[in-house]
């Protein structure tokens, strides 16, 4: 795996009316071209492709319940990256508000997406977990 670098966020919502992962989460616009031009497809596409490795895992990190969507052989990595992100240790091509949600901030976001490594984690909500295990496995 290699250092976070494309970090994509989003809000996590329900709109009926939309079809896949548009239905729950609403993206932010990052800003810059690599976010551009079906990134988050293509991470997506990857992310199914090996959809078998991929485990869910929770995770406490300041005070906060962290979910983290993987493959099971990143996870110690993944983790140990997400808490870097947490104390603002790693530079990332876009800010995000992951930092500013621990300190107990109001944001916007409470989803993350690494699109490089593909791996995503938010903050843990049942509700929202059910519908991402429907919507991660389909073909859109």
């Amino acid at each position: 795996m290699n250092t976070p670098y494309l970090i994509q966020q989003a809000e996590i919502y329900d709109d009926p009316e939309t079809k896949g992962l548009d239905s729950i989460l609403d993206f932010d616009y990052m800003g810059s071209a690599e976010f551009e031009y079906g990134a988050l497809a293509k991470s997506l596409k990857e992310i199914r492709k090996d959809i078998e490795e991929y485990v869910f895992s929770n995770v406490e990190i300041e005070t906060k319940s962290i979910s983290v969507f993987c493959k099971k052989a990143d996870l110690d990595e993944i983790v140990s990256s997400i808490r870097k992100l947490a104390k603002n240790e790693i530079h990332l091509k876009e800010w995000i508000d992951f930092s500013d949600w621990l300190d107990c901030k109001k944001v916007r976001n409470k989803f993350w997406w690494d699109i490089g490594n593909h791996f995503m984690f938010w903050a843990s909500n049942a509700r929202f977990e059910l519908k991402f295990l429907q919507l991660i496995k389909k073909e859109e």
